[in-house]
């Protein structure tokens, strides 16, 4: 028995450290963070995407070969790289020696979608790219030139559709910028023609395209417009799943004081709800100040918010710049959170305020203040992000020293009347001292936020990555055991159990445990065990789980030999550390044998292995085989004689090929036949 112990002992501290090390990658010392890539040149302009796993995409442009070259890894939950260590080359086309924004997404199908711009055809023009989960190349090796214009065109954007199709948007210049759109099928055709749909005005310069996805195959196009540099509007316009414009050919004002700089980009993002939330910085208080506005337009046109925007704060003193956008959809209230500075722009600060439905200010018209002015130091904050889930809303952003490098990533999360809820308020996500720039934050289904940036801890540049869960714990991403359904069924005395997660964290197992609602007979057949109605719970059986997968798990469980009656079941799932929770319950009557009767499989269709149950009302002779749709025998699965009683078995067809069998059994002058499905 002490050997026995042992060894059990021993089995478990493996299962336990195999565990551990897949979560071991995300580091939990703001010091160190997760190093992507930092090899010899820059590693420059990260994005990072994520995956349906709670996995992420991180993309960068790369000189270890002297040129801009593009690089992709892709990392799983606990940020292992499932790719070579230092990322897989996307194009080592012709770049230039400066760089403009690009975009990426992963799909729905977990693909990772890029559009940058680079010099292959002698002017700067977008190509997409269609990465698998696998690194293949499902746009070919070269990806697809989506612009047939030799103008210069920089800074594309993409997005995917509800039909399954991407919409890219882009700048393009010669005398006036205009916008250029095109739209891939899944396996890249070119839906908007051989040449892009241009949107172009004949006095106005648009630029800065966003493109968020619509109903019905549609897409919201936000872009900025301009006359001249010291007069920049914000337009909105919708176009079809042909491309044509809905909302007339100027589209729909989001702001039209024009107090903006051409160099502004709106922040966009989708509302959730098929419309999209802008948000900006401008000057229309003429005071030398700026201030903050949001604005949400939906799917048929209508702003929720006030014209030219819902303002943050009314404080008259201070700058307040670069606004970010969470929304609760449940609530429909909208967050927003800017960087707020004096108006000598020496101090920084972060300030939030929460809007109504339709645009009202919710916490005081000056917002709430997070992180103070920064006095008296000369401090500055950049790259703000923010992400709405779990009850709270986080926010992130770059924090410089006194000599002006962006040395440490912040963040916080507050709740709905804007309280602090992690521990000591404000996290260190990152504090190794040298100058990081070009932040991009993304959040996962079980709302860990992820990000990625430029580092020059070690050389000119390299690409760092960390995460942080909704408790604030770094290095420690929440993949909750995720029980997406739990079934009994009756098999004459018997109870088979299935049950099936979509993810797991350290789940040592499910104890099952059964009570009694009202025994017929009190008595379980087999036994002499009585069982009161409003018994206790009792352990009725163990299975052991996964330990620590992203990857869909089933499981099963059949409770033997009971008498007929109600009964109700639950699962306690438990952890390695002992910590447990349990399942919601679920009813099944068992009925006592009073008839022939063949019941239908379970599952049904099935792959490999289906569970068969029949019941016969005296002992004799039983005869229950397969057949093919053909009428062919395929296997005998009972042939002899057996008592009166339910009865179950297992029918396992990895012998058999796809497709559609009958089931027929015999006993004395009773017969039955059912059908089944094999899928593989």
């Amino acid at each position: 028995m002490k050997n026995a112990f042992r060894i059990f002992i021993l089995v478990l501290l493996t299962i336990f450290a195999n565990t551990q090390l897949t979560t071991a990658q995300w580091s939990t010392d703001p010091g160190t963070n997760l190093m992507i890539c930092d090899v010899t040149g820059e590693q420059v302009l990260a994005k990072i995407a994520m995956t349906s796993d709670a996995g992420c995409y991180i993309s960068w442009f790369d000189t270890r070969s002297g040129s801009y070259n593009v690089y992709l890894q892709r990392l799983d939950t606990y940020g292992n790289k499932l790719w070579a260590s230092d990322g897989l080359l996307i194009s080592n086309h012709p770049q230039d020696t400066w760089l403009t924004d690009y975009d990426m997404i992963a799909d729905q199908n977990d693909n990772a979608v890029l559009v940058f711009s680079d010099i292959r055809a002698g002017t700067l023009k977008p190509v997409a790219y269609k990465i698998s989960p696998d690194g293949d190349f499902l746009w070919g090796p070269d990806g697809i030139d989506i612009s047939t214009s030799d103008d210069f065109q920089p800074t594309p954007k993409v997005a995917q559709m509800s039909d399954g199709n991407y919409v890219f948007a882009w700048s393009t210049s010669q005398d006036i910028s205009a916008i250029a759109v095109q739209k891939l099928s899944d396996d890249g055709q070119k839906l908007w023609g051989s040449v892009p749909i241009v949107i172009q005005s004949g006095t106005d310069n648009f630029s800065f395209p966003a493109v968020v996805r619509s109903d019905a195959g549609t897409v919201i196009l936000v872009y900025t417009v301009w006359p001249d540099m010291y007069n920049t509007k914000i337009r909105a316009q919708k176009l079809d799943v042909n491309g044509q414009l809905l909302w007339g050919s100027d589209g729909i004002s989001i702001q039209d004081n024009g107090q903006m700089g051409f160099y502004q980009v709106p922040f966009v993002r989708s509302d959730g709800n098929n419309g999209a939330f802008i948000a900006w910085y401008d000057g229309r208080a003429g005071n030398m100040l700026s201030s903050s506005f949001v604005q949400r337009i939906s799917s048929d046109g209508n702003l929720h918010f006030p014209a030219d925007g819902a303002e943050g704060s009314l404080n008259s003193s201070d700058n307040k710049f670069y606004p970010q956008i969470a929304f609760d959809e449940s609530t429909q209230e909208t967050y927003m959170f800017w960087v707020e500075t004096d108006y000598n722009q020496v101090q920084n600060g972060i300030t939030g305020q929460k809007f109504s439905y339709s645009g009202d200010r919710l916490w005081g018209n000056n917002g709430m203040v997070f992180v103070p002015l920064s006095t008296p130091n000369t401090l500055s904050l950049s790259d703000l992000v923010s992400y709405m889930g779990d009850n709270k809303t986080y926010v992130f952003y770059l924090k410089s020293a006194a000599s002006g490098l962006n040395s440490e990533l912040r963040g916080f999360a507050c709740d709905a009347d804007g309280n602090f809820v992690w521990p000591g308020d404000i996290v260190t996500l990152s504090n190794a001292t040298q100058q990081k720039m070009q932040l991009s934050s993304a959040i996962d289904n079980y709302k860990n936020c992820k990000f990625a940036w430029e580092d020059q801890r070690l050389d000119d540049g390299g690409i760092y990555a960390q995460d942080i869960n909704p408790s604030g714990q770094l290095g420690e991403p929440v993949t909750p055991v995720e029980l997406t359904s739990f079934t009994a069924s009756a098999f004459g005395n018997n109870v088979v159990l299935n049950w099936t997660t979509a993810t797991e964290k350290n789940n040592w197992g499910f104890e099952v445990e059964r009570k009694v609602r009202s025994p017929a007979s009190g008595i379980y057949a087999g036994s002499d065990k009585q069982k009161s109605v409003g018994s206790q719970w009792e352990k009725v059986g163990f299975v052991g789980g996964y330990g620590t997968t992203t990857d869909p798990k089933s499981y099963s469980f059949t409770d033997q030999n009971l008498a007929s009656g109600n009964y109700e079941y639950r699962l306690k799932q438990i952890d390695f550390d002992g910590s447990y929770e349990y399942s919601n319950i679920v009813e099944v009557e068992v009925n006592a044998p009073l008839q022939f009767a063949l019941s239908q499989n379970y599952p049904n269709p099935f792959n490999p292995s289906t569970q068969i149950g029949y019941t016969i009302p005296e002992d004799g002779y039983v005869s229950l085989k397969v057949y093919n749709a053909l009428g062919q025998e395929v296997v005998n699965l009972v042939n002899g004689i057996q008592k009166a009683g339910s009865h179950d078995l297992t029918f396992n067809a990895s012998s058999v090929s796809s497709g559609v069998y009958y089931y027929r059994i015999e006993s004395g002058e009773n017969v039955s036949v059912k059908k089944m499905m094999v899928i593989k």
